[in-house]
């Protein structure tokens, strides 16, 4: 078997194809988590108590 015969064949079997869309699926999620955080910003309720000066 050629060595072109063998990438072309591995490029059209199944289970390339199937790696192929979860690689293409966990990309478009992780892109567009990354967007929604930068929209949506959580506001935090900071309490701050003042120290009790020394006297």
């Amino acid at each position: 078997m050629k060595k072109d015969n063998f990438l072309l064949e591995f490029i059209k079997s199944a289970p390339f194809r199937i790696l192929l869309i979860i690689a293409i699926l966990v990309t478009l999620g992780v892109i567009f988590a990354s967007r929604k955080e930068k929209k949506v910003r959580m506001k935090e309720d900071v309490l701050y108590i003042q120290p009790k000066p020394k006297e």
